[in-house]
């Protein structure tokens, strides 16, 4: 849903009242599905539009609602900024910013800079589940210092007290980026496993600049994990949706006939994550992450291949 679209949607209804859906996707340039996700976007942002239906039916504000941007109220702005994404959304959010008085203004402002769209792309689209969506969101929006429960990329789960300072959506994946103990860090939404509130304001820097945060995050992260590349064959298809499940922003491109080529800083973590998966993956390439496994094979070999250990236990009182 593009932003300033929205908003011309919105405008168009005020300046010429009641429009057919037809009308409104010929002056927008777009189809009428489109124009009706868009009515629905702005009802539920508390906007009063309402559609009739039929051959004299039509799309409508309200009776007698009128804005010019001072009527929206705080969680109308907060649901426009936040549910909106495409190319322009920095351009249309200055404008909308701009465009609003008083505490609409600054509560719109507030929001810039914790929300940033990268529409850059980034290997493979994805679209996941963020249930902690709000609760971060609204710790993020209210400087709240949160507590969370997270699964990292191996699985391993992590509680952290962190210090929110902007959401990210980029590729249809949400990023919280957080100082943690002093060190920036960058939390995915959908490994979040938990998250609550705690009764502490977040500490913020001064003059903090989230897009140019995210472009020095974004670069480092790019320069690591673009510099080895492994191609892996999964077994069966459920196994090649669980390694894209699991391998999240390593996948590089599409997979084809269930090869997959995943993104590693170095041999070692890529010959460590790819083990993990057994025989449900092969590695096709290169050959020294193949010979890293078998390594690791032939010492797993050696060390169960011969009786085990006996572990002491409790002596047996009967006879």
């Amino acid at each position: 849903m593009r932003a300033d679209r929205v908003l011309a949607l919105l405008f168009l209804l005020q300046a010429r009242g009641r429009l057919t859906a037809s009308e409104l996707a010929a002056r927008l340039e777009v189809s009428r599905r489109t124009v009706y996700r868009d009515v629905d976007a702005l009802g539920s942002a508390g906007v009063p539009v309402h559609a009739d239906p039929g051959p004299n039916g039509g799309i409508e504000l309200m009776a007698g609602w009128r804005t010019d941007l001072t009527g929206l109220t705080g969680p109308e702005v907060e649901a426009l900024f936040t549910s909106a994404a495409g190319p322009t959304f920095e351009s249309a959010m200055g404008k909308l910013a701009a465009a609003l008085p008083g505490e609409g203004g600054r509560r719109a402002g507030r929001i810039r800079e914790r929300l940033l769209v990268d529409s850059a792309g980034w290997g493979r689209r994805s679209s996941q589940a963020s249930p902690h969506l709000r609760m971060v969101q609204d710790a993020v929006f209210g400087d709240r210092r949160l507590h969370l429960r997270y699964r990292r990329a191996e699985a391993q789960v992590v509680e952290r007290e962190v210090d929110p300072l902007g959401l990210i959506i980029k590729a249809g994946v949400w990023y919280l980026l957080a100082d943690v103990e002093g060190d920036r860090r960058l939390f995915r939404l959908s490994r979040i496993e938990e998250a609550r509130a705690l009764d502490a304001p977040a500490r913020r820097p001064k003059r903090f600049d989230l897009a140019k945060a995210w472009r020095e995050q974004s670069a480092h992260w790019d320069s690591g994990r673009a510099g080895y590349e492994v191609a892996v064959m999964a077994a069966s298809d459920d196994d090649l949706a669980l390694v894209l499940r699991v391998s999240g922003d390593r996948v590089v491109g599409e997979p084809r006939r269930r090869i997959v080529r995943l993104a590693f800083p170095a041999l070692e973590p890529a010959a460590a994550f790819v083990s993990s998966f057994g025989a449900r993956v092969e590695v096709l390439e290169p050959a020294e992450v193949r010979a890293e496994l078998a390594r690791r094979g032939a010492d797993l070999v050696k060390l169960y291949g011969r009786p085990g250990t006996k572990k002491a236990g409790r002596r047996s009182d009967r006879p």
